[in-house]
């Protein structure tokens, strides 16, 4: 059985998975009528975050390749 994740870990693989979809956070919450104004600011800052350094990570990887991406910041 798969040990339990924390919120902050579960707000990483949610950002992952939706990162590989190509879907927008705010897309998530309309597809789940949830509105993001009430949500927990800090849940949804932390997602947009890690989305935010998933799209980095890939631009630079894409330009620099994946052994030289992080230097060149």
């Amino acid at each position: 059985m798969a040990e339990t994740k924390s919120p902050s870990q579960t707000r990483v693989v949610l950002a992952q998975f939706l990162f590989a979809y190509g879907i927008d956070i705010e897309t998530l919450y309309e597809a789940i009528g949830a509105d993001i104004t009430t949500c927990d600011a800090d849940a949804v800052s932390h997602i947009a975050g890690v989305i935010d350094g998933v799209n980095l990570a890939s631009s630079k990887i894409s330009a620099h390749g994946v052994d030289n991406w992080a230097r060149n910041f």
